[in-house]
């Protein structure tokens, strides 16, 4: 019995380390994608012998990509999550999707690699539940915010048409989702990676107002995590 339940933990644990690692390989995937619908566009021009085009082209390409990546590097340190938080605006984009990082957000260097792993299973899955709560909408607007100060506080908000107030107790349980079928672990994995960093979990929604989800982490400076 204690083979089978230590076999249990592994296999579970492997599953939410593969999670986190999926969340960010989505987000490498989209820019990847992105930089080749770019780079489709440079080549048709190119065909073309459009060159003034090619130029201008070009120009505001390195222009928005270098102030989008000097936004998010100013304000998110680590650059694990930065360049997380960078391939979820790329998909954000070819989903048309106004994903704002607020310019209020502010995360230092983290150091432990569990940490990382964490706030990416958090963030990840909260933006993709963001995602599909607007994609049906008119405005489709998803707001990610990261303070750091007494304690670190993670925020995603979305312009969805909001959740039912009886069905706001059963989010976070597993299997659960108002989507239908094989759904409903993404926000049950956002509670086991808080509750494994001895964090708690928010949650505001009404019909009509969308949701605002947030993640209250305690600082873990004196721990040497991050600083």
């Amino acid at each position: 019995a204690i083979a089978t339940f230590r076999d249990k933990t592994e296999i579970r644990q492997l599953a939410e380390e593969l999670t986190g690692i999926k969340l960010y390989a989505e987000a490498l995937r989209a820019q990847s994608h992105e930089f080749m619908n770019k780079m489709h566009v440079v080549l048709g021009l190119t065909h073309m012998k459009q060159y003034e085009e090619l130029q201008k082209y070009v120009s505001l390409m390195v222009s928005e990509h270098q102030y989008e990546i000097g936004g998010v590097m100013k304000r998110i340190k680590s650059p694990v999550f930065a360049g997380f938080l960078l391939g979820k605006l790329s998909y954000a984009r070819e989903k048309n999707i106004k994903l704002i990082i607020s310019e209020e957000s502010d995360l230092p260097d983290i150091y432990d690699d569990c940490i990382i792993h964490e706030l990416i299973t958090i963030v990840g899955n909260l933006i993709n539940n963001a995602f599909d709560a607007v994609m049906n909408c008119e405005k489709k607007q998803v707001e990610v915010g990261i303070q750091h100060g007494d304690a670190l506080m993670i925020t995603v908000q979305d312009t969805g048409s909001g959740i039912p107030e009886e069905m706001l107790d059963k989010l976070f349980t597993k299997g659960y989702s108002t989507k239908g079928d094989n759904r409903g672990y993404g926000l049950y994995l956002v509670k086991e990676s808080t509750q494994r960093i001895n964090g708690e979990i928010y949650i505001h929604s009404s019909l009509g107002d969308g949701t605002k989800i947030t993640i209250e982490i305690p600082n873990s400076r004196d721990e040497g995590k991050y600083d």
